[in-house]
């Protein structure tokens, strides 16, 4: 009876789960990933790859001789990807906030590169590419990781205003704005819309996030009125018409692809429109080239595809064992998300086109093997849960002095 009684002194309301009193005690452990997501991440890549083969054959023809050569570079960064989504699928994804300043470092530096040095590479109107010599890749693309990782890092260890919090977003800022003088206004979009989001469910002050959202829009606006290859772009856009054979001929294009495609498509490799009348069908208008040799059906089969896998992940994400992994694995679902909305709004004409590629499907061996990084994360943190610990495996020194919680409370991620 005495040791009862000294256990309820050392807390006022004991925990049925502690026979000492203390507030029960998790560790995460690790267990199965998530083999459906798993699944469907594979059978989506595979599906991008033979899409790919037919929407590249003429163009690969053309420039190289061989039809195949797209093909094989994608098929070799796709082959890339999967590895590293299968390696970072086992790594404890906690170890990956040791990243996150590394990452935006790199990432910093290679962008100053494109920009400011001979190493840039000027391709469709825009300087997106670090040449290295044997390879060349688009730092952009390694933006993305490095903004999601800096910013769930930093919210999930401080309050939103903490200056850590400000520090982080202050380097993605200087990294979108980098990526935006490019220009490369899609992936700019998408960098202020993660950030935007992360700070949003951090528990950012709503007024704060409406007035930082209407001035990223004000930036945007100026970017487009400022160069007048994404200007025509917006024209191109609102009236394809106007300009059938310069700005919006690609827009158009897509709309007859779409059209001929009927109910039930054309036939895989009989697509008419991939034989030079729609540029570049296997990158941002591969859906188009979807629809005309698939029909419809096939169409909305992927689409409901791509919402599948984005609401798993959204699934996963909310299930993660801490907050790093929940503001993790939500970035990372906004970031594909955004991604995908774009690229389909952009071929279909709900949206201008902004050159964002289809994950898994569309031509870009960076970006593919970035958004391997990004599903190899989220297969990670299917795979930790938070159990409760027995008591023998509470250490002693927090039975004696429970630890307080902490002070830091997001209040949209608190709700999760």
């Amino acid at each position: 009876m005495k040791k009862i009684k000294i256990a309820n002194l050392s807390n006022k309301n004991p925990s049925p789960e502690s026979p000492i009193g203390s507030r029960p005690k998790y560790k995460i452990s690790p267990g199965r990933p998530d083999y459906t997501f798993i699944f469907f991440i594979v059978s989506l890549a595979i599906f991008g790859l033979i899409m790919l083969l037919s929407a590249s054959s003429y163009e690969s023809e053309t420039l190289t001789k061989y039809p195949q050569t797209f093909f094989l570079k994608q098929a070799g960064a796709m082959g890339i990807a999967l590895t590293l989504m299968f390696i970072i699928s086992f790594v404890n994804y906690n170890f990956l906030r040791l990243l996150s300043w590394p990452l935006a470092s790199i990432a910093l530096i290679s962008l100053i590169l494109v920009e400011f040095s001979p190493l840039g590479i000027v391709s469709g109107g825009s300087q997106r590419w670090l040449n290295l010599g044997p390879f060349s890749f688009q730092p952009s693309e390694i933006v993305k990781i490095a903004t999601l990782l800096l910013m769930a890092d930093g919210l999930s260890r401080f309050e939103w205003k903490h200056i850590e919090v400000l520090k982080r977003l202050g380097c993605c800022l200087l990294m979108c704005a980098l990526v935006l003088k490019e220009p490369d206004l899609g992936t700019s979009i998408l960098i202020i819309a993660s950030c935007g989001s992360l700070m949003l469910i951090g528990g950012t002050n709503l007024f704060l996030f409406i007035s930082a959202g209407l001035m990223g829009l004000g930036a945007v606006v100026a970017s487009i009125l400022h160069n007048p290859y994404q200007l025509q772009r917006f024209q191109a856009w609102l009236a394809p018409e106007k300009d059938p054979l310069n700005t919006g001929y690609n827009l158009l294009q897509s709309y007859y692809a779409i059209a001929w495609g009927g109910l039930f498509g054309t036939g895989y490799g009989d697509s008419l429109h991939k034989s030079g009348y729609l540029p570049i069908s296997y990158a941002d208008f591969i859906f188009a080239i979807i629809c005309e040799e698939l029909g419809s059906l096939g169409a909305f089969l992927v689409i409901g595809a791509f919402i599948y896998l984005l609401c798993k992940g959204f699934s996963i994400a909310l299930k993660a064992a801490n907050s790093f992994g929940k503001l993790l694995g939500l970035g990372i679902v906004i970031c594909l998300s955004v991604q995908t909305i774009f690229n389909l709004s952009g071929v279909v004409g709900l949206l201008p086109v902004t050159g964002m590629p289809l994950p898994l499907i569309s031509y870009g061996k960076t970006s593919v093997i970035v958004v391997g990084f990004m599903l190899g994360i989220l297969i990670n943190i299917s795979r930790y849960k938070k159990v409760l610990m027995l008591e023998h495996e509470i250490p002693i020194k927090s039975l004696v002095h429970p630890s307080k919680p902490s002070k830091i409370k997001p209040s949209f991620l608190k709700t999760l």
